[in-house]
């Protein structure tokens, strides 16, 4: 259960540190980009500052504190960027994006079980040599092996290179793990579905046992994100089910801190709130988390 840090302590201090410092770039005499990035750098340092702080926690109440503290800094992420370049729709979606997988990915470095731990990701060379070194096997001594050999080497020149980089690539208990983060599937999503089709079967020629999820914010999407679910490639979950996926696979008490500790209208200043709303397509439906 939440517990170990006092939200309301939290984001009084940030308040603390922030006003002031904010109020000064707003004066400065730079472009609203330039503005907003002095701001993100003020954001960044006092997170830093206390997730050093969790250090001084029992190992077992830093991974639930750290959740804490990420939302914390992302309610004082939008409400003091917005004060220097107020938030248009694209914008705040994009950075919601941002903000929830930095919260979610969380859970992945204060682990309650401990069997799960971060791999760095393979590169396409990997898979590319695990793959011929699979067909050579297969070919034996086929009288044809050299022509063969060549045509999937031209094969994977026209493929060229794949990024193999994704939000989360762990093991846990040896078995490998993808999870690819996404606040939600919209019309546009058409590009990032084959994508994520490309990339999934590129990790199952690497290691036919990786498990792939693709963990979304959003309850409610587009047709592309069914179109991943029927092709029994990714593990889709969405809404709730995320939530729950991550404290089974990390055992973080994720569902505990969106359940009794994010509170976007009484966190947020309420004339950002009421901004938010205003706004031609209300803003606040991507608080919901």
């Amino acid at each position: 259960m939440p517990g170990p840090i006092d939200k309301k302590l939290v984001l009084e201090g940030l308040h603390a540190r922030l006003t002031l410092d904010v109020e000064r770039i707003a004066a400065l005499p730079l472009t609203r980009q330039q503005k907003a990035q002095h701001v993100n750098a003020l954001i960044s340092q006092q997170r830093n500052r206390l997730v050093a702080e969790l250090a001084q926690l029992p190992e077992d109440q830093r991974g639930t504190a750290a959740l804490i503290v990420q939302y914390c800094c992302t309610v004082a992420s939008l409400e003091y960027r917005h004060k220097v370049w107020a938030y248009e729709y694209m914008a705040f979606s994009r950075r919601i994006g941002e903000l929830w997988e930095a919260f979610c990915s969380t859970a992945w470095t204060y682990p309650a079980d401990k069997t799960v731990e971060r791999i760095a990701p393979p590169t396409f060379s990997d898979v590319r040599q695990t793959l011929l070194d699979r067909i050579t096997g297969n070919l034996g001594i086929h009288d044809k092996s050299v022509e063969i050999m060549t045509d999937v080497s031209t094969l994977f020149e026209i493929v060229g290179d794949i990024n193999m980089r994704e939000d989360e690539v762990f093991k846990k208990r040896e078995i490998p793990y993808v999870i690819d983060f996404k606040s939600g599937f919209g019309s546009n999503e058409k590009g990032n579905m084959l994508r994520l089709m490309t990339v999934g079967r590129a990790y199952k020629i690497w290691d036919h046992r990786t498990e792939l999820m693709l963990l979304v914010r959003q309850e409610e999407n587009n047709n592309y994100l069914n179109v991943l679910r029927r092709s029994e490639l990714w593990q889709v979950y969405t809404g709730r089910d995320t939530y729950q996926k991550i404290e089974e696979i990390t055992g973080a008490d994720i569902q505990s801190v969106r359940d009794e500790v994010i509170d976007w209208p009484a966190d947020l200043s309420e004339s950002f709130y009421r901004y938010l709303k205003s706004q031609p397509t209300d803003l606040t439906s991507y608080l919901a988390w």
